[in-house]
């Protein structure tokens, strides 16, 4: 009974503490092929790095997010009230082997509801990560980043092989 007490509490926080980056339990999964890689999105909430994974559904508890290089991790505690972790994760298309070593960049657009651009692309600085529970196996890259509700484009770059995600926060 605590446990949903807290859980509810957690929630409510979580939904009202950042005015237009509302906290969405919903985890977007897109696979695309980009040349010779399969690309997997991921956006979930924004995740501590360096620090003990809360209870959230999917992730293990307890389990780390590792930064193995790649740029600064955006903190959940950043001034730019991140409220999404928006990641990828590269796979050989042929093998569907874990890529560890890709250059990698992201950048989303938010779009109007004809599809266009409202304004520049956001550039993402990517980190490259995996869990502490499965290491290099779940390698993937990425940032935690602030995505208000809306519908975005979300361009991925893989080694110069270019895919593009349509979606919806």
């Amino acid at each position: 009974m605590l446990h949903l007490k807290y859980s509810a509490i957690v929630a409510i926080v979580a939904s009202s503490c950042f005015a237009g980056a509302v906290a969405d339990a919903r985890v977007i999964k897109i696979t695309h092929k980009a040349g010779p890689y399969e690309v997997e999105l991921n956006l979930l909430n924004a995740e501590p790095f360096g620090a003990p994974m809360p209870d959230m559904p999917g992730m293990s508890k307890g389990m780390v997010m590792v930064v193995k290089g790649g740029a600064d991790p955006v903190q959940m505690d950043a001034p730019s009230h991140p409220n999404h972790h928006l990641v990828v994760h590269i796979y050989e298309a042929a093998s569907r082997k874990v890529v560890t070593d890709a250059n990698v960049t992201i950048s989303f657009t938010a779009l109007d509801a004809s599809g266009k651009p409202l304004g520049p692309a956001t550039q993402v600085p990517v980190v490259i990560m995996e869990a502490s529970d499965k290491g290099a196996a779940s390698t993937h890259y990425g940032n935690n980043v602030t995505m208000p509700r809306g519908s975005y484009r979300v361009d991925v770059t893989v080694n110069s092989a270019k895919t593009s995600f349509q979606l919806k926060t």
